[in-house]
């Protein structure tokens, strides 16, 4: 973990109130798919996480949705602007030898740290079917998906794609019998928990990456705890510092 100043080098609206911002990479650290970065956004005083979208060793690339003042304060930078950040944070998604084909199953902005997991999988010769929804076509990030990948469309309003929720085609093709050896998701609580419940159903590993709210984004406020299973009862973990990927058998989603 590190703080630094980083450039902006590019901001793009990529539809309406989402944002594609790209960063200079100074940390010494790589990051990795499923990490996020912290981010100090003047004038505000407390920062705001948001999950690496990509990167590489000279730049990071953050995905977010205008959703408050912090966020349009954001959108309104420029390159050559400066932001402190602190990343890159949190634990990545686990990736076995083993697991040659992944299911990723993405809603909204959860897509960011699933597009720069799906690069890292297809860089390394591995089967990925990306399943993404949004509420309208207007939200699909089409031109962040890699190149290669293989992809399902939905929208909730049927402007694009299969009309209606994106657990809808996920689950018919595990209910076909096409099981993948490893599923990955991101996006609302709900997704999460639908995931969860299905890759228990047709015994396929599944991890997830939560979305809870944080105040110091290291660890030490245990703001942003989640209730995961530990042995015979239950125990708090820090979505920051233990997370925010999980394995979704673990986590008490009723509760969480």
């Amino acid at each position: 973990m590190e703080a630094r100043n980083l450039k902006i080098t590019g901001l793009t609206e990529l539809s309406a109130g989402h944002y594609l911002v790209e960063l200079e990479n100074s940390f010494s650290t790589m990051p990795l798919p499923g990490q996020f970065v912290h981010i100090k956004v003047p004038p505000f005083f407390l920062r705001r996480p948001f999950s690496i979208a990509g990167g590489d060793a000279e730049k990071i690339r953050v995905l977010f949705r205008v959703a408050g003042e912090g966020t349009r304060a954001l959108s309104c930078m420029e390159p050559g602007d400066e932001l402190n950040v602190i990343g890159p944070l949190g634990t990545p998604f686990p990736v076995r030898e083993e697991w040659k084909k992944a299911f990723i199953v993405a809603g909204g902005t959860g897509a960011a740290p699933l597009l720069f997991l799906s690069s890292r999988l297809l860089s390394e010769g591995r089967e990925a079917l990306f399943f993404y929804g949004a509420r309208e076509a207007g939200h699909i990030m089409f031109r962040l998906l890699p190149p290669g990948v293989d992809f399902i469309f939905t929208t909730q309003d049927g402007s694009y794609g299969e009309k209606g929720l994106v657990t809808g085609p996920f689950e018919k093709m595990l209910r076909d019998g096409l099981l993948p050896d490893v599923i990955y998701a991101g996006g609302p609580h709900g997704l999460l928990k639908n995931v969860a419940g299905l890759s228990a159903s047709y015994r396929v590993p599944a991890f997830v990456t939560l979305e809870n709210r944080m105040a110091c984004g290291t660890g030490l406020c245990y703001g942003c705890v989640t209730k995961i299973r530990s042995g015979d009862g239950w125990d708090y973990r820090r979505v920051c510092k233990d997370g925010p990927v999980f394995d979704a058998a673990d986590i008490e989603w009723e509760e969480s």
